[in-house]
Formats: structure tokens, C-alpha cells, sequence
């Protein structure tokens, strides 16, 4: 009753409302139920320990209770080869296995036995290097060994708690969601030493006197800089050749839709997510320790890193592509390589250019940095300047190297707009 009335008298005033005002009638309408009482539509069985769970979990990270910690002497010790050689089994195992009893034929298939032998023989060479067997040794990895002394008791529970936390989001618990989140950025805040007098600080008379140094620029130095700049470009340019030429059949093999086999899937994917978990500068110090001082080194490590990162984004796009071009090419006995030229790629291929184009103006930014550690280029001038306090000098640098990612910015968009 008390519904029917509120839209009757709302139904009222609209009449006496010209028609652009007929939002003052939408702002009058009271909330629906659900608006009007959310805690309400809480599913309680979930919201009532995330509630808990998230308050312990602030009383704890705070420290307003310290629960103190304990003493233990025990150490975790296991042999790396052999643990590699089980995650390896296990990841072929739950490739093949779920996708076998699915589609039974897959066990007579020859890429199912390829698979397998390829998988026993990679573990098999894993626990050659753990027992030192056979007249091929394998890579002996070590022996893992970690030591537990003062166990924090506060960390312990808190460590708990987050699981807990983690199990009811996945259970689709809103509150356990946003505390997750919440805990998530007070932790990134509560880094050692910082605090807001560091914000402060950069605005200090020191760091602005700092600045002035700064200028004018010694623009005498420019042409030394643009040699350095043309050098940087060139590295960048090989690092994007390398990554396309090496991204585009490692993709291939690890998107789902054009896998040869989900286990050849799950091997690529593990090593393109090794190889992008170590970052550009550390893998351009180990190539200048096998090449030496200069911008080649540089270039294969942005390379290296350009393959696993182009090479997951190309899957990517190549897995969003429609079916039903590929589903009619194999109708028409069209092969492998067919299905990718005509059914795949060119679906693919405004997203494959767009990822290719980001990623040249990216290596363009990471040449700079990886010229720290002796890649060449300007990075490596930025460095030595620096170092110097030549802050006139390195103000002209910084000035090239902002025009430079302007002016690619600017050519990449134009070539977007062309291509795409």
C-alpha cells in the first residue's frame, strides 16, 4: 500500500511538471527495498566471518596486540632437481589428463605420445643431474635449504587470516573482496622509511637549488647527445626485430585455439612466464658479461624480454578471434598452416600491430635504463653525467630523450591510424 501510494503521488507531480523537469521526479522517488536497506541482500553466512576475519586481520597488522613469537630450529631441505621433475610430471599430467577423459581419442593421438615422451625425457634428464647418473649428466640445481628460527606469531596468523580471506572472495564475498584490497594497499604504504615528510622533502631548498643547477642546458653537448640518441633508437628497433621474430611462432604454440597439444600449451607458457619474470636490466647484465660492454648486449636482453612479453600478448589476441572463419577453413580440408594464414591472422592482426607498436615505443624508454649497466646509448651518457654532477649536461639529455618518446608517440599513432 505504502508502494502504490508513493508512485500515485508521484504520478501526480509529474503532471504539473513541464517534460525537463521531469528529473525532479526520478530524484523524489524513494529507494527501491534493496537501495534502501543493503545489509539486507548480505549473504550473512559469507559477510559475517569476512567481517571477522577482517577486523583480526587490522588488529594484527596493526600491532595492537603483539602476540609475540616463538623459537624453533627447523629446517626445509629437498632436492631441486627432483622437485623440478615432479612439477614438470604434474604439469603434464594436468594438461593431458582432464582433456583425455574429455576426448578419449587424444591417447591414440601421435602429438598425445610426443607429448609424454618429450615430458619423461625432460624429467628424466632433471633427475639425472639430482643422482649424477648415466653418461649424460643432467643440470644439477642443488639443494634447496631454508631456515626457521623466531617465527612471528602475529605474521603467522595474519598469513591465515589472508587465506581465509582469499577462500571467501573466491566464494564471492564482497567484504572479503575490498579488505583484501584494503590490506593490500596499507601494506604497499607501510614500506620501510617512508613516510610524508619524504613527499616533503622534495619540495625542499636543497633539491631546488638542485633543480637550478640544472639550467640553463649546455646545448654545446647536444651533438654528442643525438649520436647516443640514434644509438638508443637502433637498439630498441633490434630488441622489437628479435621479439616479433620470436614471439610470433612461440605464440602460435601457446593460445589454446592453435596449440598443436595442451601440454606444448603449458611448457611454452612456463617458460615465456620464466623468462618475463626476470626483468630487462638483469638480462642485459648477464649478456654484457657473455658479450661485453656496448649496445648489443642491451638490445639481445630487451629482446629476450620483448619474446616473452609479445609473445603472451599475441596469444592473447589470437585466442579472442572468432571460430567460425577457422571451424570453415578445416571444412574445406584446409591444413594448419592455412587456418592460421587465412582464418586466424587476419582477425588477429589489428591487435597483434597495436601490441608490436606499444611495445617499440616501450623498448625505446627501457634502452635508456638498460644502458646503465654498460648497454651503450644515451642511458649509459645519463649515468656518466650524473655521476659527474654534470646536471647541465644531463638536463640536454633529458630534454632529447622527452622530444624523442614525444615524437615516436607521435609516428606510432600515425602508423596506427594507418594501419589498423
Amino acid at each position: 500500500m505504502i508502494e502504490e501510494r508513493n508512485e500515485t503521488q508521484s504520478e501526480a507531480i509529474a503532471k504539473f511538471l513541464p517534460k525537463r523537469d521531469r528529473s525532479l521526479q526520478t530524484w523524489m522517488r524513494r529507494p527501491s527495498p534493496d537501495l534502501a536497506k543493503p545489509f539486507d541482500s548480505l549473504h550473512w553466512p559469507l559477510a559475517a566471518p569476512a567481517l571477522l576475519c577482517s577486523l583480526a586481520a587490522v588488529v594484527l597488522f596493526a600491532h595492537i596486540i603483539d602476540l609475540g613469537s616463538i623459537s624453533v630450529n627447523w629446517t626445509l631441505q629437498f632436492n631441486v632437481n627432483i622437485a623440478v621433475a615432479l612439477i614438470i610430471l604434474l604439469a603434464g599430467a594436468l594438461a593431458i589428463i582432464p582433456s583425455a577423459r574429455k576426448k578419449p581419442r587424444l591417447w591414440r593421438e601421435r602429438n598425445t605420445h610426443i607429448s609424454l615422451v618429450l615430458l619423461v625425457l625432460l624429467a628424466a634428464y632433471f633427475l639425472l643431474g639430482a643422482g649424477h647418473l648415466g653418461p649424460i649428466n643432467g643440470l644439477d640445481l642443488g639443494i634447496f635449504t631454508y631456515a626457521f628460527t623466531d617465527t612471528n606469531i602475529n605474521q603467522l596468523v595474519l598469513t591465515l587470516l589472508i587465506i581465509l580471506l582469499f577462500w571467501l572472495a573466491f566464494q564471492r564475498s564482497i567484504i572479503a573482496g575490498v579488505a583484501l584490497f584494503a590490506l593490500f594497499l596499507w601494506w604497499g604504504f607501510s614500506l620501510k622509511g617512508f613516510s610524508w615528510d619524504n613527499i616533503s622533502s622534495l619540495f625542499s631548498s636543497q633539491n631546488a637549488g638542485l633543480l637550478k643547477s640544472m639550467l640553463p642546458p649546455k646545448w654545446s653537448y647536444f651533438s654528442l647527445v643525438i649520436t647516443q640518441m640514434l644509438v638508443t633508437i637502433q637498439t630498441a628497433l633490434l630488441a622489437m626485430i628479435i621479439g616479433v621474430v620470436g614471439a610470433l611462432p612461440l605464440s602460435i604454440l601457446a593460445a589454446r585455439n592453435t596449440t598443436p597439444h595442451p601440454t606444448i600449451y603449458t611448457i611454452v607458457r612456463f617458460l615465456i612466464n620464466i623468462i618475463r619474470a626476470i626483468p630487462s636490466l638483469v638480462l642485459a647484465l648477464i649478456f654484457v658479461t657473455f658479450i661485453g660492454l656496448g649496445p648489443v648486449p642491451g638490445a639481445f636482453g630487451l629482446g629476450l624480454h620483448t619474446i616473452s612479453v609479445l609473445t603472451k600478448l599475441y596469444a592473447e589476441a589470437i585466442e579472442s578471434v572468432k571460430p567460425e572463419p577457422i571451424e570453415a577453413l578445416s571444412a574445406a580440408g584446409a591444413n594448419g598452416l592455412k587456418r592460421f594464414r587465412w582464418g586466424v591472422f587476419p582477425q588477429a592482426f589489428p591487435l597483434l600491430a597495436s601490441s608490436t607498436i606499444y611495445y617499440w615505443e616501450s623498448n625505446t624508454r627501457d634502452a635508456t635504463v638498460v644502458a646503465f649497466v654498460g648497454g651503450g646509448g644515451i642511458g649509459f651518457l645519463l649515468d656518466q653525467n650524473l655521476s659527474l654532477l654534470n646536471y647541465a649536461n644531463a638536463s640536454v639529455i633529458l630534454v632529447t630523450l622527452v622530444v624523442t618518446v614525444v615524437l615516436l608517440d607521435r609516428v606510432s599513432d600515425f602508423v596506427r591510424s594507418k594501419v589498423l
